[in-house]
């Protein structure tokens, strides 16, 4: 919890979001958890599901209310969650998205919030709307750079659009990573500089765990160094030149993924299934990861370089794979290498150069030595600056200092 905690008036922050949890975004979730203990009211309206309750309490002060987008129903109703066809998949993406502005904003002015933040792009423009509407300050917490997420996004000359007109609106941009920081200030116009805040967990302590040990055993996998992926399983994260690394990696030494992934990544296990040093576990709750994190040897986390979010990524499961004292491989891009290779907690590599992931596998599980110093440099990172308590701390102080601002505008 951030010190000077506000007792006085209690005021409340509605945040938006365009998936059906906080717990779809860790950082979100962080954010709301601590701004509720630190005296805040915390609303977060999210999409409804039929896996979500209406209403959700998160943290004592912290509550998520949901609502649905019957054209996305409709459309999955009719047609399952893969909408076949460009045009009718552009039509679902459009009503869809139409519906869900109009709603959010109605929500949003109903929330009476003294306070607005969206959590990326799809929400600030019903964001913008409700707070500029009551008069109220709008913070833009731009996780990704929505246009540039992959090489191609469908209708990113819109999002591109969004992020021209609606940025110069915010009373403050945070992203999680200096590069993008810079981009928003310098091409989408922020009024003032972004802050960043990177996607760290709240801090734990080391914890001694076998739980992946215990299941490679149970599946009889003969093994002596196990490398961990854990996250969304796409393309877009070199899923395929990391299998295609295993072929050479060194014996007993194999790849444990776990995570989830749609399209053809819906069952990664029959898509990897011809390379016999994978195993693929289901995804895993977030808050129940730690044990399985920590019962790795390495963590590795890779991204394709086909855009300016990829090469400028800023992935919050570094920092997990540090804090549990993970030595790390990510890819040789400049924020990477910064923390990584600059921190002494890992090495980075060309993340589409299978034989050189190999090469740098088989070199950090034949060198415990390397790891162990790797270990206590990423444990003592992790303690002293990379972890939430630290990150919040500024984000909490620009909360407060837009809400002393807030009565002039009111």
């Amino acid at each position: 919890m951030a010190s000077g905690s506000i007792n006085a008036h209690r005021p409340k922050v509605c945040m938006l979001a365009y998936c059906d949890s906080p717990t779809a975004l860790p950082s979100m979730l962080n954010e709301g958890a601590s701004l509720a203990g630190a005296g805040f009211e915390v609303e977060s309206l999210c999409l409804a599901s039929a896996a979500t309750p209406p209403s959700e309490a998160h943290a004592p002060g912290f509550r998520t209310r949901r609502f649905p987008v019957r054209v996305r129903e409709f459309f999955q109703g009719l047609l399952g969650s893969a909408t076949s066809g460009r045009r009718l998949a552009a039509v679902q993406r459009v009503l869809s998205y139409a519906e869900y502005v109009s709603k959010a904003f109605v929500h949003a002015l109903k929330s009476g919030a003294d306070l607005y933040a969206a959590h990326d792009l799809p929400p600030l423009l019903p964001t913008v709307l409700a707070a500029k509407l009551r008069r109220k300050p709008v913070v833009y917490r731009a996780h990704e750079l929505w246009s540039e997420t992959q090489a191609h996004v469908p209708f990113a000359w819109f999002w591109r659009f969004l992020d021209r007109s609606l940025v110069p609106l915010c009373d403050q941009v945070v992203t999680p990573e200096e590069n993008r920081s810079r981009i928003y200030r310098e091409e989408f116009g922020a009024k003032r500089p972004p802050l960043t805040v990177r996607n760290c967990p709240p801090y734990k302590g080391p914890i001694e765990s076998t739980r992946l040990r215990d299941e490679l055993a149970r599946q009889g996998i003969t093994f002596s160094t196990i490398v961990l992926y854990q996250g969304l399983i796409d393309s877009m994260r070199c899923i395929e030149e990391v299998a295609e690394a295993t072929r050479y990696f060194d014996e007993g030494v194999v790849l444990v993924i776990i995570g989830s992934g749609w399209g053809k990544w819906a069952d990664a296990s029959s898509v990897l299934s011809g390379h016999d040093r994978i195993v693929v576990l289901p995804r895993v709750p977030y808050g129940e990861l730690p044990p399985y994190t920590a019962s790795a040897d390495i963590g590795i986390l890779l991204y394709r370089n086909d855009c300016r979010n990829n090469y400028y990524c800023a992935p919050n499961k570094v920092f997990e794979y540090m804090m549990m004292g993970l030595p790390v491989i990510a890819a040789n891009y400049p924020g990477m290498l910064a923390l990584v290779e600059g921190g002494g907690v890992g090495l980075c590599v060309d993340p589409q150069d299978p034989k050189q992931i190999a090469a740098v596998v088989n070199r950090m599980a034949a060198d415990p030595e390397a790891r162990r110093s790797m270990r206590a440099n990423g444990l003592q990172l992790s303690r002293e600056r990379y972890n939430w308590e630290n990150e919040f701390r500024p984000l909490f102080e620009r909360y407060r200092s837009l809400l002393a601002d807030a009565p002039r505008r009111a």
